[in-house]
């Protein structure tokens, strides 16, 4: 403890200057431990909330039992919460559609731009949402059904299963740039597993209204339980842990001009949505190998990067993921290493917040000052702060330890998630037997 102590310490003062490449500044925000406030308890679950009674809030919900089971008690518990968050979405398209289409500058009216968008455009929207439901059912597992139905019944009716299954397809339509890092053994201060994985999504999306972290405790033989950060109503996985010890995020995969391929990357739409393979991930990986042997047997999708951490074997491998190719790497084979921008550090695995493979020496300068001393706080408030990453969502995890630091972007302000206090969160004590 005493070494870890001190390793911060020396973190802190070697960055008290702004590192070369970085344009962002050190989070200097406070840690915050908050004791989390029962809210209500059903049959298969039981919420809470964290609230520091300004504006960090997360909303928590621990269930258990067979998929319906466990979307019935999220139903129960956070019906009219998944409802509202909907809502939140359909709203924010509008705004999106306003500032991509235009519309201001030919249609003075807000009445007339609100019906074309409500009226026509969302109709337009949910019809392509529909079209992607049917070319990937075929490939979707029974799970994601059975919990949304669940979710339904549990909400008495106030949510409706086609909305659910719409808002949870769209991340087969969107792209966010984000920062993935996996630092473990003689890279941190205690050679334990870190996972760093960043949002750079809008952070004025009304979703983050109800943020979330969702601990799932599954019953079906096979299956183990894991923890999902994201908004209510997400239902499959952005960001996850599960309780093993297996971890994982993702970012977008640009094709970037002049980089050479082994197989030129595609996306497509014919397969299983990328946040339900990730899901499928942590419900059933019970170490690396079984990561990649997932991974490979699936379907996929999207051109994403996946960082992917196990506790279990103390390593983290870096993915590029797209319909046609997978690839994994290690801190020793990934073939984008560059001295100037990206170096190769034993037990160190990266991918910042730009298209890859990148020319910016932020991460590099951070890392040449932390290697050997990173911990959980250091990667939110250095590599968050400094590299201007996680606009939308911010989150460490400990996967042995079972410890997560998350922030969110503030509701209703222009405020990232790297630029707040992130909440530690301790799995543990909210974990069944």
């Amino acid at each position: 403890m005493k070494t870890f102590v001190i390793a911060s310490l020396l973190s802190a003062l070697s960055l008290a200057q702004t590192p070369a490449g970085c344009n962002g500044v050190l989070n200097t925000s406070p840690t915050l431990t908050l004791t989390p406030t029962p809210l209500k308890t059903v049959s298969n679950g039981q919420s809470w909330l964290m609230d520091d009674n300004t504006s960090n809030k997360l909303y928590i919900a621990r269930v258990s039992g067979t998929h319906y089971q466990m979307g019935h008690a999220l139903g129960e518990l956070y019906g009219e919460e998944i409802a509202k968050n909907i809502r939140n979405l359909v709203d924010y398209g509008y705004g999106m559609f306003l500032y991509y289409s235009d519309l201001e500058a030919y249609i003075g009216a807000e009445w007339i731009r609100k019906a074309i968008y409500y009226s026509v455009v969302v109709d337009v929207l949910a019809f392509i949402l529909d079209l992607n439901h049917i070319v990937t059912a075929p490939f979707t597992p029974i799970w994601f059904y059975e919990e949304m139905q669940g979710i339904q019944d549990g909400s008495r009716g106030k949510v409706k299963l086609e909305h659910l299954r719409r808002m949870n397809l769209i991340s087969e339509f969107t792209r966010a740039h984000c920062t993935v890092v996996g630092a473990w053994g003689a890279a941190t201060a205690d050679n334990k597993l870190y996972h760093l994985r960043t949002l750079d999504w809008n952070p004025e999306a009304y979703l983050n209204e109800y943020p979330s972290l969702i601990l799932y405790e599954p019953s079906i033989p096979g299956e183990q339980a894991y923890a999902e950060v994201a908004w209510l109503g997400i239902v499959g996985t952005i960001t996850g842990m599960s309780k093993i010890g297996i971890s994982i995020g993702e970012k977008v995969w640009y094709i970037k001009p002049g980089v050479q391929y082994s197989k030129y990357p595609t996306w497509s739409y014919f397969g299983e949505p990328w946040q339900l393979v990730l899901k499928d991930v942590l419900l059933k990986a019970k170490n690396m190998h079984d990561v990649e042997r997932i991974l490979t047997d699936t379907y996929r999708t999207a051109m994403i990067h996946l960082g992917v951490g196990s506790a279990v074997d103390n390593t983290f491998r870096g993915v590029e993921y797209a319909s046609n190719d997978l690839i994994f790497y290690d801190d020793q084979n990934y073939t984008r290493y560059s001295t100037d921008y990206h170096p190769q550090y034993d037990n160190l695995f990266y991918y910042d917040r730009h298209v890859q493979p990148s020319a910016s020496t932020c991460l590099k300068s951070i890392f040449d000052a932390n290697y050997g001393s990173i911990t959980p706080e250091m990667l939110y408030k250095t590599v968050g702060g400094y590299h201007k990453s996680g606009d939308a969502t911010i989150v460490v995890m400990d996967p042995a330890g079972q410890k997560m630091w998350i922030g969110f972007s503030q509701h209703m302000a222009t405020i990232n998630a790297y630029e707040r206090s992130p909440l530690y969160v301790d799995l543990t004590q909210f974990w069944g037997a």
